[in-house]
């Protein structure tokens, strides 16, 4: 359990924090464990993730999960969205950034980008794909509907997990240093496939 947790992490390692890997480790750890106990397949004591996640409860379980147990999405972002895995879309609805959007103190910018993590539990491999990041300022007038969507990402064996990426930046001239306090990042399970 504990060396295909860190194979995820490392499969990840560009999206999670780095500030507090400790508090990443752990809680990962723990909420495979859980997901693990919903492998009703095998016996006790060979229980697996791979049939965790073949099981309606084991992916429910993970969906919504928060990587960052610091940067959690619901204390982050107050606007609507809506994800559809069929698709490999998520829409958020319009919102305007300073209320849609916590703000670190500092910080005067948002990003945000739709991942597709495909992970491989039998044979320890994954692939990571990303949408480009939609910046907005803290100042940004109302926005219109927004789609994020992962294309042509490849069929193969394991789990699909889509994850939602929030960052926070402050702009420089025309370009966005990521904000010192890592820990705020947001790194939220959207579903699993």
């Amino acid at each position: 359990l504990t060396r295909l947790c860190k194979e995820i992490r490392m499969v990840l390692n560009e999206g999670l924090p780095i500030s507090n890997k400790l508090e990443v480790i752990n809680s990962l750890t723990t909420i495979m464990r859980k997901v693990m106990c919903c492998d009703t397949i095998s016996q006790r004591g060979n229980r697996c993730l791979k049939n965790g996640f073949a099981s309606p409860g084991g992916k429910s379980l993970f969906t919504g999960y928060d990587f960052n147990p610091a940067g959690l999405l619901r204390n982050t972002f107050k606007g609507n969205y809506r994800f559809n895995a069929r698709k490999r879309q998520l829409v958020f609805d319009a919102f305007k950034t300073s209320t849609a959007f916590v703000f670190p103190e500092g910080a005067d910018a948002v990003g945000f980008r739709l991942g597709a993590l495909r992970f491989d539990f039998g044979s320890s491999t994954g692939f990571y794909a990303l949408t480009d990041l939609a910046f907005y300022g803290l100042n940004s007038r109302r926005t219109k509907k927004l789609r994020l969507r992962i294309d042509n990402f490849p069929e193969g064996e394991g789990n699909v997990f889509f994850l939602l990426e929030v960052a926070f930046f402050v702009k420089n001239e025309d370009s966005y240093l990521s904000f010192p306090k890592n820990d705020t990042k947001v790194v939220y399970v959207l579903g699993v496939e």
